[in-house]
């Protein structure tokens, strides 16, 4: 690889590391570079490069090489090399991340992800059917799956009550971490675009099963009258999607985890349907709400 960089990019990569496996990242002088393997449709990466014309501060810089195009190939497969903007391991809160979102038209994108009924719908399916074929040996799967799948029924349901078709799109990121580093969020090959509260969502799950102190973050954002009426709606309707379950499911079926990784969520229910309630009681002082008759309790 320091032989393709070097050729490609007439960067001289001396100490060159490797990154979850196949991607590398290096030095030169005191700025930090990442070579990374594409993963996503092309036809993706072309609307992403729109995004960072329209934001070139906001992300990673993304460095053409000397045949003016951004992929280089190495062992077959295609690479892109970013230029990290920003600091490195600088965490984020959730007001970090209310105060960097940036907005974009989704309509005619391929990174669209707006359509959450049948995303999900989709999702539900394709996993039932992968539980019917794999799960067999997988009692923790079988034994917690069905609770997930009425999670998510649950949450297409309240989406397809919502008439979204006003609400404001924003750049995205396919998924968020706790804790969320300022290098991963500004990273351009994660994005999508969707409603603001994608991000939000995906950020407050993450702290939550990372045991952060989330309702008082929530309390600050419902304070500042961040979000509209909708949005509100839109972010509990994302909160009850349990993407947390099925992505970690997934991979397990596929043989990259371990089945007892599921646990970690699943010996929490009983605490994040308590949180979904403490939820539900804030956003409705914002927001004519839609009640989850067997989930949100009243007092």
């Amino acid at each position: 690889m320091k032989n393709v960089i070097l050729f490609n990019y007439n960067l001289n990569a001396q100490e060159l590391m490797v990154v979850e496996g196949e991607n590398y990242s290096f030095y030169i002088d005191y700025d930090k570079f990442y070579m990374v393997k594409v993963e996503r449709p092309k036809e993706d990466i072309e609307e992403i490069k729109k995004i960072i014309e329209t934001y070139p501060k906001d992300f990673h810089k993304v460095v053409i090489n000397r045949f003016s195009t951004i992929y280089t190939s190495f062992e077959g497969s295609e690479y892109i090399l970013l230029k990290l903007n920003g600091p490195e391991h600088g965490e984020l809160n959730l007001n970090d991340i209310l105060s960097m979102q940036k907005m974009y038209e989704a309509k005619s994108t391929s990174l669209n992800r707006t359509n959450w009924g049948k995303l999900w719908g989709d999702k539900v399916d394709y996993l039932e059917y992968q539980v019917s074929e794999l799960a067999t040996p997988h009692k923790i799967i079988s034994g917690s799956f069905s609770y997930y799948v009425g999670l998510a029924e649950n949450a297409i349901e309240y989406f397809n009550l919502l008439d979204a078709s006003g609400a404001k799109t924003y750049v995205s990121r396919r998924r968020l971490k706790s804790p969320e580093y300022m290098c991963d969020y500004i990273n351009p090959l994660e994005l999508v675009v969707d409603y603001r509260v994608r991000d939000i969502a995906g950020y407050l799950k993450a702290e939550f099963f990372d045991g952060g102190e989330v309702l008082k973050e929530i309390d600050i954002m419902v304070d500042k009258d961040f979000l509209t009426p909708l949005e509100y709606n839109l972010l509990f309707c994302r909160l009850l999607y349990p993407s947390y379950y099925f992505d970690v499911m997934q991979r397990v079926l596929e043989g990259g985890r371990d089945e007892n990784d599921l646990l970690y969520y699943i010996e929490r229910v009983y605490d994040y349907e308590k949180f979904l309630n403490e939820v539900y009681r804030r956003f409705s002082k914002k927001s004519s709400m839609i009640k989850i008759e067997w989930l949100i309790k009243t007092s």
